[in-house]
Parts: structure tokens; C-alpha cells; sequence
């Protein structure tokens, strides 16, 4: 994420697998007859994955982009009937109680997930492995109702008889069930505490289907000081939602930690007039039936992602569509108010054949963005399809899509690591203007050092482990320099191929400091740990050796 992530550093294929999981999840979902004043029919069934196992037809918006073809949304056909074939007979839904007074049946799994930062986001004693998300929205009042199916293994090391996801209290929750069950639950400090009505052992999988509505808005507090994160009402009527460290839990219910990576599928119904773009391709399965006047969308994400990376814009967009190099499908939504960034998406094939010449083969099945034509203060990585503000740039739109390799295909463990996303997103930027012939990196690093060694607040910080609330801010200016630094301390070659050889050994996995720590020393053939800490660890100036290695001489 850069700043207006946003802050510009600078002067002013071969398709990866589902990451983290494989196979077909098998899952109890629920299955709910959508319409924009209420959630009914619901029944929960068996399927192969998803939510909403009933037949439907696409829509009358279709991307269809190119090689394999795809579809996306309602038609005026009627849907189809009957349950998919590896579907077990629907049976009725248990109603949950909006109590938590039962005594659990096991462990009481924490209400953190155990970032330092952000003590209070996520939840342990589990595992997530999918999200299956239908909701129904009304722009003209902003409510929106939902069902989500969560797919998810006990980790807590034994017996787990209460567990916590992340909700903020402008959702309220009216149903819970776990494994078909009945389930007793409360609400708190946006937190949605579950009671199943029997525990389960460590390692069984389980599925907990929630039905909830509200009013969605922002987070606050999140982004770290850019903006709340969350759910942002456009000036066009549209919603998005969009935020780091968090935002997922301002619409669905979600174990809001980066490192508890899922994969995500959304069924949203609108009004006609609007249309709907989240993570990943659009498909049609098992679409719930079309009220009349309305339309339905859904999109699904196969690899797994961090919640903040998942998004849903719903505007009066319109899109394009292509194909890259290598074959992956582009597809670009753009507001109304931002057809002047058009020009922008229309170099997103260049843009990926750039990055992929870098740190090698595109992470994910497909590849675009939203440029929503707002004045919000970031822009954001979200999965497979970034989200741009109206001040975006070419600088800003190489920064988002290099973090489809640092941030999102390898993944953080904890938020005081996020040089791992940022500094290289940021040096993406200064690699792009090198490989355009727009400046020469050595002669802007000594320009910016020059400058830079006489203000001590650009030093205060150090670039990993910076704070809490510090995340967002030098890793954009200093984290390019330390990373230019590291080239010409390894060499250019040695230092290319730390970057592809880091993408291919975390994708699709979490990742520390550490580890980039490790590997950098690995492939330099030498202790590398004075300059690293100079450059990354400590405050203050570097050592003379370590702010002029290799070839950049003042």
C-alpha cells in the first residue's frame, strides 16, 4: 500500500497453485434465497465448496475474459433446480442463540492472534481454509444482510469448546451454526464469541455458518494514520471495501490476521442498476435465484489470501479486459469519475511482464484493478486486483502490483515485518524508472543520501520493528536506499536472484525478517549480518561501509 502508499519513494507463465491448501474442501454451507429485504429458505447442504449451493444462471454483466472463458452475473433465465451432485440432502438450518451462557466444551480459544501490534486482531485455536460470502446490499440505505460459510481446522493443541472471529458492532448477528448445530454466541467489542454445542478435538475440520446485517462503515484506526480502513460509502452511491491492517471484518466475519490465509468466494445481489467486482474471476456457482429488479455477482479467489487483501467494489463501473504475456486474464473496473485513469490499466500487460521479469512468474490467476475515481488518502494491494484512489499514478499502480509477489503471494507473519512488503514494493518503483530509462539508480540514491544525512528524523526509525502505528511510513523513503544498498553490497546478480529465489520459496506461505535475513546471507556467500542490521535494525546514519557499498562511491 502506498500513500497520496501512497507515498512516492521517488523524487516526488507459469500460473502458481491454490496457495496453502489443495483439493476440494468439502463443506456444510448454508444455502440461502437472497433478496433485498430479507435472508430466507435457508437450508445447509453439502458441496464441494462454496456457499449457496443452488443452481443459478449468470448475469447480464459478463467480463468473459479471454482463455479460460468465464461468466459472471444474473441473466433473466430461470434458475436452474436442484442440488449439485456431491451434495448431500439439505435439511433445516438451526437457529442460533444470541447467548453465551453455556459453559464450553473445551479450551477457550484466545481472542488474539497474537500480533504485538494489533493485539486485539484475530483469533487463535483455529485454522481458516475458506470464506464463502453472499451478501445482499442496498445502496440507497447502506444495509447490507450476509451469510458466510467458514471452513476452518482446530489447531488449539486440544479439545476447542469456544472460539472468537473478528466483527465489528455495526453488524449484528442473528444466527450461528457449527457443523449443522445449533451454536450459542455474543457479541463484544467486535468480537463474535461462538459456544458450539459440543467441543471440537483438535484437528477436525468444522464449518460455521453465520448469518448477520447492519450498516457497514469504516474501521478506525486502521491503515495506520492513511485513513480508517473498512467499508467506505462513494460519493456515486457505490460502497468499497478496502483497508490494512484490516477491513474484512467490517462486512463478513473473519479472523483478521495475516497469516491466517484463505481462500474467499462472494455472492453479492444489487440492485440492476449497480454491478459488483471483487478478488479473482468471476464464475456462477450455484448462484441463488434473481429477485426481480435485481442482479447477482459472484467472484472467487483459489488461492489462498490475508483478509485485507479480499475487496468488493459496487458501482456503476465499467470494464476492460485482456490478457497478458503469459496468459493471465486482466480485468479493469473503472468508476465513472475515473475513465481518465484508463490509460493506466491499459499498461497493466506491460506492468506484469516487468515484475515478472524480476521475481519471475505472475502468483495468481488473474490480474487488474479498480480505480474507484475517490479521494481517499491510499491505494491498496487487495488480491489479484488492486484498488486505486483518484490521485493514482503509474508510480502508485507498479507499487500495488509488485505486492502480488511481496505481501501477498509471500505473506508477512507479523505486522512489524511489513518492510517485506513495502521497501520492495517501493524499490519496484525505482527499478521501473530505471528499466524506462527515467533515472539512474546510483546517481539517485547518492542524490537522496546526500540529502538525507543531514535530517535526523529520517533515521529515528528503524525499517523493521518500527512501532506500532509506524508501519506506514519510512519503509516507502528509506526502505528503497537500504534495498539499492543491498544490491550494490551483494552485487547485481547475487541480488536479482535473492529476488525471485525469495518469491519461489515463500510463495503461497508466511515469511519473516528473518528468513529474508537468512536467505540474503545464503546467496551473498558471506556474512551479511552487520549490514543488514546497520541498514534495517538500527536508527541513525550507517557506517560509511554499509551507506556506500560496492560501487556507490560520493
Amino acid at each position: 500500500m502506498p500513500s497520496s502508499h501512497l507515498r512516492r519513494p521517488l523524487s516526488e507463465g507459469a500460473l502458481q497453485a491454490p496457495r496453502g491448501r489443495s483439493g476440494t474442501v468439502k463443506a456444510l454451507v448454508l444455502a440461502c434465497t437472497l433478496v433485498l429485504t430479507s435472508v430466507t429458505a435457508c437450508t445447509t447442504a453439502t458441496s464441494g465448496y462454496g456457499v449457496a449451493e443452488q443452481p443459478g444462471t449468470a448475469s447480464n454483466f459478463s467480463v468473459n475474459p479471454p482463455s479460460p472463458p468465464v461468466a459472471g452475473a444474473p441473466s433473466t433465465s430461470a434458475p436452474e433446480s436442484g442440488a449439485p451432485a456431491d451434495s448431500a440432502p439439505a435439511v433445516t438450518a438451526p437457529s442460533g442463540v444470541a447467548t453465551n451462557n453455556a459453559p464450553p466444551d473445551g479450551a477457550v480459544g484466545s481472542l488474539s492472534g497474537g500480533d504485538p501490534y494489533y493485539p486485539n486482531s484475530g483469533n487463535g485455536g483455529y485454522d481458516v481454509a475458506s470464506y464463502d460470502v453472499a451478501v445482499v446490499y442496498t445502496p440507497e440505505t447502506g444495509e447490507l444482510l450476509g451469510t458466510v460459510g467458514i471452513t476452518a481446522t482446530v489447531n488449539q493443541g486440544v479439545r476447542l469448546g469456544r472460539m472468537g472471529f473478528d466483527l465489528q458492532n455495526t453488524m449484528t448477528v442473528s444466527q450461528v451454526a457449527i457443523n449443522g448445530k445449533n451454536a450459542s454466541f455474543s457479541q463484544a467489542n467486535s468480537k463474535l464469541i461462538i459456544t458450539p454445542a459440543s467441543g471440537l478435538d483438535e484437528g477436525a475440520s468444522f464449518v460455521a455458518v453465520i448469518t448477520y446485517s447492519g450498516v457497514p462503515g469504516p474501521i478506525g484506526g486502521g491503515t495506520a494514520g492513511l485513513g480508517d480502513g473498512g467499508w467506505y460509502t462513494l460519493a456515486s452511491g457505490g460502497a468499497v471495501a478496502i483497508g490494512e491492517p484490516y477491513s474484512a471484518s467490517a462486512w463478513f466475519p473473519a479472523n483478521e490476521i495475516p497469516y491466517d490465509e484463505a481462500t474467499f468466494r462472494v455472492t453479492a445481489t444489487v440492485p440492476e442498476k449497480w454491478k459488483v467486482i471483487s478478488n479473482g474471476l468471476p464464475t456462477q456457482d450455484s448462484l441463488p435465484p434473481t429477485p426481480a429488479g435485481s442482479a447477482v455477482f459472484q467472484w472467487t479467489e483459489t488461492a489462498a489470501m490475508s483478509t485485507y487483501l479480499t475487496t468488493l467494489y459496487i458501482d456503476t463501473f465499467t470494464t476492460t479486459q485482456g490478457v497478458t504475456a503469459s496468459g493471465i486474464p486482466i480485468i479493469n473496473a473503472y468508476a465513472t469519475s475515473a475513465t481518465s485513469s484508463q490509460a493506466l490499466g491499459d499498461k497493466t500487460a506491460s506492468y506484469v511482464s516487468f515484475l515478472e521479469s524480476i521475481y519471475g512468474p505472475y502468483p495468481f490467476d488473474s490480474v487488474g484493478g479498480i480505480f474507484i475515481g475517490e479521494n481517499i488518502g491510499f491505494a491498496l494491494e487487495t488480491q489479484t486486483r488492486p484498488v486505486y484512489p483518484q490521485w493514482v499514478d503509474e508510480a502508485t499502480v507498479v507499487h500495488e502490483l509488485a505486492h502480488q509477489w511481496f505481501g501477498d503471494a509471500v505473506t508477512l507473519t507479523n505486522w512489524s515485518d511489513v518492510c517485506l512488503n513495502e521497501c520492495f514494493a517501493s524499490y519496484s518503483q525505482w527499478q521501473w524508472q530505471e528499466a524506462q530509462g527515467y533515472e539512474n539508480l546510483d546517481k539517485l540514491y547518492l542524490q537522496q543520501v546526500a540529502t538525507a544525512k543531514s535530517q535526523p528524523s529520517f533515521w529515528e526509525l528503524p525499517l523493521v520493528d518500527m512501532g506500532s502505528g509506524n508501519e506506514f511510513g519510512d519503509v516507502y523513503t528509506r526502505g528503497p536506499l537500504a534495498l539499492h544498498a543491498l544490491r550494490a553490497e551483494m552485487g547485481a546478480e547475487a541480488f536479482s536472484t535473492l529476488l525471485k529465489d525469495w518469491v519461489k520459496a515463500y510463495s503461497g506461505k508466511t515469511a519473516s525478517w528473518t528468513d529474508f535475513e537468512a536467505m540474503a546471507n545464503k546467496l551473498a556467500g558471506r556474512d551479511l549480518s552487520a549490514f543488514l542490521k546497520a541498514w534495517f535494525r538500527d536508527t541513525g546514519v550507517p557506517a560509511d561501509q554499509y551507506l556506500y557499498p560496492g560501487n556507490l562511491k560520493p
